[in-house]
């Protein structure tokens, strides 16, 4: 299946279960892997037969940052129910990963990370 990755995307948030998580806020980082048939729009070089990637962008964004959220499992429930309302007619599948590199436990490790992937066709 051919796929559009968008990487490392980087956003400002004011999410956490503490609540200095949601005063001080955070950044957290997000992947999106998009599964679709790009050959049409491989042959037509036309964005109207693949996924607009900076909508999609738009949309990771408005939903990571004008809501709130305790875990980063719900924040990537939620990017996929929108990427899903606005996408999911042209989509087979998305695969999202949400990044938390401030975690206040104890232990040395770079960040918690969470993968949610979900179909939207058959």
């Amino acid at each position: 299946m051919d796929c559009i990755r968008i990487n490392n995307q980087k956003f400002f948030t004011k999410n956490g279960v503490l609540p200095e998580e949601k005063i001080l806020g955070q950044q957290l980082e997000v992947d999106i892997e998009l599964r679709l048939d790009l050959s049409t729009a491989g042959k037509t070089d036309d964005v109207a037969d693949t996924v607009n990637y900076a909508a999609v962008n738009e949309k990771i964004s408005q939903t990571i940052t004008t809501r709130s959220f305790n875990l980063i499992e719900a924040v990537a429930s939620a990017i996929l129910d929108d990427i899903e309302a606005d996408f999911g007619a042209q989509l087979d599948s998305a695969l999202v990963r949400v990044r938390k590199y401030g975690v206040p436990m104890p232990g040395t490790f770079d960040n918690v990370e969470v993968q949610l992937e979900r179909r939207f066709a058959e």
